[in-house]
């Protein structure tokens, strides 16, 4: 028999998330149900799913979502290499979210889009990120496999209220802010707020925040601290989770930047 390789863990600070990482043939060939959503990334080879309603198949770069609840086998396609990312009903609930998923059938989806939006949520659990990061990416795998729950008329006080989001982030940046503390403010869901802000702002809250962040990264820089303590003082995970964040926004690393400032002072 063929090796077989699994991997699970579990993103932190969004709970009901789990990961798991497969190669080889089908880890189970036995039949089951999910409690929770699962949505995997088919990185090479095909998966196949078996239910009563008959059989589906994904290939590289497809990807599957399997519904809660649905009884199904994996029979054995060949070799696969994979990343499944399982939902938990609570984490639509937390969102304002309702799954819209046909009950009896898993659903095969040829998007790149989507695929990334996995593989990016996936990752998560191996690097450092902030809540509002986490929560974005869960939101980009969660929000096409729902129903609009949360479409209610436009309220005047929006504006304002995304002004005190917006707010808050500015003075509290370096602070690992959940969105659910944010809607809390608003007055939404953290679905809604995560689009009103998106669309009053040009940018969601966690690409705001890391804004900020960057910015007082700078200004910690400019002012003689060493890396490893600006990125603490901005609120970054550590250095590395810095530099990532910093070279995104900039165009450079803050080792460039510093050099550049040091060399000003001196001349």
């Amino acid at each position: 028999m063929a090796d077989r390789s699994t991997e699970y863990r579990e993103i932190p600070g969004l709970k009901g998330v789990g990961v798991v990482r497969h190669a080889g043939p089908p880890p189970t060939t036995a039949r089951h149900a999910h409690r929770s959503v699962c949505v995997g990334a088919v990185l090479s080879g095909v998966r196949a799913i078996e239910t009563p309603d008959g059989r589906r198949e994904a290939s590289a770069g497809q990807v599957l979502v399997i519904p809660s609840g649905l009884a199904h086998a994996c029979p054995d396609a060949g070799e696969s290499d994979s990343v499944t990312v399982s939902l938990a009903p609570a984490c639509f609930e937390t969102a304002g979210l309702a799954p819209c998923l046909a009950p009896d059938a898993p659903c095969v989806i040829d998007d790149p889009a989507r695929f990334g939006d996995v593989l990016r949520l996936a990752d998560l659990a191996r690097g450092a990120a902030s809540h509002l990061e986490r929560q974005a990416a869960l939101l980009a795998v969660m929000e096409p496999l729902c129903r609009e729950g949360d479409r209610s008329d436009v309220d005047p006080a929006e504006p304002e209220r995304i002004a005190l989001v917006r707010r808050h982030l500015d003075a509290a940046c370096a602070e690992d802010v959940r969105l659910e503390d944010l809607a809390g403010l608003a007055g939404c869901s953290p679905c809604r707020l995560n689009r009103l802000f998106a669309r009053t702002v040009g940018m969601p809250p966690h690409e705001y925040q890391v804004l900020r962040r960057v910015g007082l990264a700078k200004a910690c820089i400019r002012g003689g601290m060493g890396l490893a303590e600006s990125a603490a003082e901005a609120g970054f995970s550590d250095q590395s989770h810095m530099t990532r964040c910093f070279r995104k926004v900039m165009g450079m690393t803050p080792g460039v930047f510093a050099a550049g400032v040091s060399a000003a002072k001196k001349g």
